[in-house]
C-alpha cells in the first residue's frame, strides 16, 4: 500500500539480478554519496548475485547498515510489495534493450531513476523517468 510510505524518508527501490551486467559497481559508487549529501534517503535493494558481496561490503566500510536494506532474491509475485515501499526506483543496467522493470516500477507510483543505455529512453515518457549516462 503506497499510503504506508515514510513522509519523512525517501526510500530508493533497487529489485535487479545483483551482476556486472546491472550495474552493481556504479550503485557501490553512488550509494555513499547519497546518503552522505541526503541524510533522509535509505535504500532497499532486492535481488542476488555474485556482485552482492560488493554492495555489502561497501555498505559494512561506509557503516550505512541502518540506510540500505537487503532482500534477497525477491519471486516475481512480490516484487510489486517491494516496489510500494519506495518513492524512487533506481535502475542502473550497463545494457539493456527493454526494461520491464521500470514499467513495474512506474505501475506502482515510483518516479524512476536509470542508466540512459538501450532502449530505454523509449520506455517511458520523460516526466515519468530522469536519464543519467552510466
Amino acid at each position: 500500500d503506497p499510503s504506508r510510505r515514510d513522509k519523512n524518508r525517501v526510500t530508493v527501490v533497487v529489485v535487479s539480478r545483483l551482476v556486472y551486467r546491472k550495474g552493481v559497481d556504479l550503485l557501490v559508487g553512488i550509494i555513499p554519496p547519497i546518503c552522505k549529501a541526503f541524510p533522509q534517503v535509505d535504500f532497499i535493494i532486492g535481488g542476488d548475485g555474485n556482485k552482492k558481496l560488493s554492495l555489502e561490503e561497501m555498505v559494512e566500510r561506509e557503516r550505512l547498515q541502518d540506510r540500505v536494506k537487503f532482500l534477497g532474491f525477491v519471486p516475481h509475485r512480490s516484487v510489486r510489495d517491494v516496489l510500494v515501499c519506495g518513492h524512487v526506483f533506481l535502475n542502473c543496467s550497463l545494457t539493456e534493450s527493454f526494461c520491464i522493470a521500470i514499467l513495474e516500477a512506474a505501475s506502482a507510483g515510483l518516479m524512476v531513476v536509470s542508466t540512459n543505455v538501450g532502449g530505454i529512453p523509449e520506455v517511458l515518457p520523460p516526466d515519468m523517468i530522469h536519464l543519467a549516462d552510466p
